[in-house]
Formats: C-alpha cells, sequence, structure tokens
C-alpha cells in the first residue's frame, strides 16, 4: 500500500470517529459521565468483541505461508504467543497507563506537579488541542484532537504523557510512553458509547503498527496490523463473536518469506477459533481464489466497507524518534 492509500486508510478512520462525536464539543471541562471516577479502561471490552485465545493454542497450525512457522491467529490473540505481536499485549499496556493516570483524579484540575506513591503528575487543564505522535508523516500539519488536559506522569525509567477529555459517554485519548532510550509507543483511543477504536504503533522487542475498532454491544470488530517481526508480516480482518458460531474472516502476507503479493486468507467460526480446529474449507491463495465480499468476507474484501485493508510494507516506526511528542 502507498503512504497516499494508507494515509486515506487512517484518514477514514478518524473521520469515523469524529463523525460520531459531533455535537459533543468538549468546554475545557468534565462534563460529568465518566468524569467523577477517571478513563474507562479497554481490554475488557475489547475481549468482549474480539477473540482471545488466552490458554487455547494453535500452535499445531502452520502459518499460512508454508515457508513460514507459527500462527498468524495465535500471535494476534494470544498474548503468551504473540507477545508485542498480539493486540492484547498493548491494550493491557495502555490499561496500565489509564489506571496511573486515574490515581492522580483528585489532581486533574490543578495544574502543577504532584506526587503519589513514588509517581510524579505534572497537570496541565491549559492544554486544548494535541497532535497525535506518529501520524504527521501521512498528515501535513499533524493530526490533532481535542482534549481537556494533559497529564505527565514519571515513575523511573516510565514516562508518559497522556493528554484526554471526557464528555458525558464520549472518551478520547491520546498518549505517548516511553521507557529509558530503547522502548516508546503510541495511542489513540475513543470510547463512545458501545463503540470503541484504538490506533497504536510502537517500537518494544517488535515494531508495530495496528488499528482496531469494535462494538461491545453488537459484538464485531475489524483490524489491521503489520510489524517488523519476520521480515514484515501483516493482517487484516474482522467478524462477530455474538455466539459460538459467528463467523470471522482474516488475509495475512509475509514479505520476507514469500513475496509480498501472495495473500492467504481464512474464514472461520468463533467456535473453530477457540478450539483451535482447523476450518473445514482450509486456507484460500487470494490470487487464485480472492475473497468475493459476501457476509464475513467482506472485512478482507479491499474497498469494501468494512475491510481495513493492509496498512502496508513496513509502515511501523523504525525507532523511538518517530514516536517524538511534539506537543
Amino acid at each position: 500500500m502507498s503512504n497516499t492509500m494508507l494515509k486515506g486508510l487512517i484518514w477514514a478512520v478518524f473521520l469515523a470517529v469524529c463523525l460520531s462525536a459531533c455535537g459533543s464539543e468538549t468546554s475545557g471541562e468534565d462534563s460529568g459521565g465518566n468524569g467523577d471516577i477517571g478513563l474507562h479502561s479497554f481490554t475488557g471490552d475489547v475481549r468482549s468483541c474480539t477473540p482471545y485465545l488466552g490458554s487455547s493454542s494453535l500452535d499445531q497450525w502452520s502459518d499460512w505461508d508454508p515457508d513460514s512457522a507459527g500462527s498468524v491467529l495465535g500471535k494476534l490473540f494470544n498474548p503468551s504467543d504473540g507477545k508485542d505481536e498480539c493486540l492484547y499485549t498493548h491494550f493491557v499496556t495502555l490499561d496500565d497507563h489509564i489506571e496511573m493516570v486515574n490515581r492522580f483524579r483528585g489532581h486533574w484540575d490543578e495544574n502543577g506537579v504532584h506526587t503519589m506513591d513514588g509517581v510524579t503528575a505534572t497537570v496541565d487543564t491549559d492544554v486544548t488541542s494535541v497532535i497525535i505522535p506518529y501520524l504527521g508523516q501521512y498528515f501535513f500539519g499533524g493530526m490533532s484532537v481535542a482534549v481537556d488536559r494533559m497529564i505527565t506522569l514519571e515513575s523511573g525509567s516510565l514516562t508518559i504523557c497522556m493528554a484526554f477529555a471526557i464528555d458525558g459517554g464520549l472518551e478520547t485519548v491520546v498518549e505517548r510512553y516511553e521507557i529509558g532510550d530503547a522502548v516508546a509507543g503510541v495511542f489513540y483511543a475513543v470510547r463512545d458509547g458501545d463503540y470503541r477504536g484504538v490506533w497504536q504503533a510502537s517500537v518494544r522487542d517488535a515494531r508495530t503498527q495496528f488499528m482496531w475498532e469494535g462494538d461491545t454491544v453488537e459484538k464485531w470488530f475489524r483490524l489491521s496490523q503489520c510489524t517488523d517481526t519476520e521480515g514484515n508480516w501483516e493482517v487484516m480482518g474482522g467478524g462477530s463473536v455474538a455466539d459460538e458460531g459467528a463467523m470471522m474472516a482474516f488475509m495475512a502476507r509475509n514479505h520476507a518469506n514469500s513475496a509480498s503479493e501472495d495473500e492467504y486468507y481464512l474464514t472461520i467460526s468463533l467456535q473453530d477459533l477457540m478450539n483451535g480446529s482447523m476450518p473445514d474449507a482450509g486456507i484460500f491463495d487470494a490470487g487464485a481464489n480472492p475473497p468475493d465480499g459476501s457476509a464475513e468476507q467482506a472485512y478482507i474484501t479491499p474497498g469494501g466497507s468494512e475491510c481495513f485493508g493492509f496498512l502496508g510494507l513496513f509502515e511501523y516506526p523504525n525507532d523511538v524518534d518517530e514516536l517524538s511528542w511534539l506537543n
């Protein structure tokens, strides 16, 4: 995918979030809702509408490319298997940082420096908007998000810059964290009614970028991720987890172990995924048998309204400097 295509993909996601929030302008003060107790976490909500393998194992599956080892879905949905390649690793990190910010809820409206349990928080309520780190390469001038305040936390080698707004049922978070000189990550996260959306980019043991969104009531999700692991593997897809028979679809490709145009996909029920059972239809070569856009295949058919598409080759941050907080 070219930079122009990726820019269009990211813009579509942010536009959808902005439209969902129309009429909910922030005023520089929390307007009720969850403001009295702090920001909500994300991991539990993500698990409610996205597969989580946990103790399940797909180790017996070969990768979709016969020249590769491992399992795409195991990496994506099982933290033990995927580590930094797993979505949940990053959701847990975001939640840990939200919990740290919530500890200082009593000081959110007090500009200045506050210390609690060895953590130092610097509160700035004069900040009304921030630029999301890393996305400046796709948007001239950067992507600006309205916020109510920014809090900078320092604890040992960990530094967190989190800017956010709470307006009734709408919560918006922009975060950048770093651990020493070699680890950093950024988030843009939105909670709006039943909708959840998270974009993430990070430099850790693996370099990753992903977009995910889902609905906690309708029980659907969609995602797209790329990582430098094994030379750049990518996955996109989505579907439903409403019941055991609910269907989903995923397409993957690996730049290092096969030509980038070699793309493989499958459709699978939630029950088969959780049981580690290979679907009867098997795995398809998208070049020979492309998805037709019907039912769950809509999540892996480029150009369709349900499909994020691939983020693109090497579309992840190469070093922590690319994730600099410029606000």
